[in-house]
C-alpha cells in the first residue's frame, strides 16, 4: 500500500481552513512549504484563451505566467493540453520544444532555474482544467520520490478548487487584470469585429506584441481603444486602466 502524500496532506488540510476567497493564495503557499521549491503558480483552462492566473506566489513566479501567456506556449500550457507533467529541469538549456518561450525564459526569467508543471484535472484521468507550475531558482533534476509527491500535491490542489463553492469569490489584482482579464476582453472584441474565433484573435494579439517587441497588455489596451473607442470599459464600469 502506497504511503500517503505529506505534501498532499498537507494542501488539503490548508484548503479546509482557508477562507474562500483567498483559496488560491493559500494553495500556493502551501505548496511552497511543502515542497522543496521556491515558488508555485495556478492557472486554470491552461491551454484555451480563456486562461486565468489565479495567484503566483511571488514575482518570479508571475514572471514566469506572463511570459507563457504571452507566447502562448510553455511548461504550464503543454501539461494542460496533454494531461501529464511537464519537468523542465535547467530552464537555460535547449528548450527546443517551444521556439518562442525558451528564447523568451532564457531573456527574461533569468531568476528561474527549472519549472515543474503539473495538469489539474476535473478527477482521476479526467480532463485536464489547468495547471500547477513550481519553479525552483536554482536548475535542478528531481528524483522519482519528489515528482510523486509534486504529483500528489497537485492532485489535491485539484480536489480542494473543485470542491470550492460553485463560483469561487476571488478577486484578482490590478496586475492580473490588466494582464489577463484586458488581454481577455480585447481578444473576445476583436474576435466579433473581424469575424476570427477568439483563437485567432488572440494569436494575431500574440503576434503584434512579439513583432513590436511590446508588452500584450499594452496591444491589448490599444486593441480596446481603437475598436471602443475611449470609452472603452473593463466589465465594471471603468475606463482602460494602465498595463501590467
Amino acid at each position: 500500500m502506497r504511503k500517503p502524500s505529506a505534501a498532499a496532506e498537507q494542501v488539503m488540510a490548508a484548503a479546509a481552513e482557508a477562507d474562500p476567497r483567498d483559496l488560491p493564495e493559500v494553495l500556493c503557499t502551501t505548496l511552497c512549504r511543502a515542497l522543496p521549491v521556491d515558488g508555485a503558480t495556478l492557472s486554470l483552462l491552461t491551454d484555451t484563451p480563456d486562461r486565468q492566473l489565479l495567484h503566483a506566489s511571488g514575482t518570479a513566479a508571475f514572471r514566469l505566467e506572463q511570459v507563457q501567456f504571452e507566447m502562448g506556449e510553455g511548461p504550464c500550457v503543454t501539461a494542460a493540453a496533454t494531461g501529464r507533467p511537464v519537468i523542465v529541469a535547467d530552464l537555460h538549456g535547449r528548450l527546443t520544444q517551444w521556439p518562442l518561450f525558451g528564447p523568451a525564459a532564457r531573456e527574461r526569467l533569468p531568476e528561474i532555474g527549472a519549472v515543474y508543471a503539473f495538469p489539474i484535472t476535473d478527477g482521476d484521468g479526467g480532463h485536464p482544467v489547468g495547471s500547477v507550475d513550481l519553479l525552483r531558482l536554482e536548475p535542478w533534476d528531481p528524483d522519482e520520490a519528489t515528482l510523486q509527491e509534486c504529483a500528489a500535491a497537485a492532485h489535491a490542489v485539484g480536489l480542494a478548487l473543485l470542491t470550492a463553492p460553485a463560483v469561487l469569490p476571488w478577486d484578482p489584482t490590478p496586475a492580473m487584470e490588466a494582464h489577463w482579464g484586458r488581454t481577455h476582453r480585447a481578444a473576445g472584441v476583436l474576435s466579433q469585429r473581424m469575424g476570427v474565433s477568439v483563437d485567432e484573435a488572440l494569436a494575431r494579439m500574440r503576434a503584434d506584441a512579439f513583432g513590436s517587441g511590446r508588452p500584450l497588455p499594452d496591444i491589448a489596451e490599444e486593441t480596446l481603444a481603437r475598436l471602443l473607442g475611449g470609452a472603452a470599459e473593463d466589465g465594471h464600469g471603468h475606463g482602460p486602466r494602465g498595463s501590467a
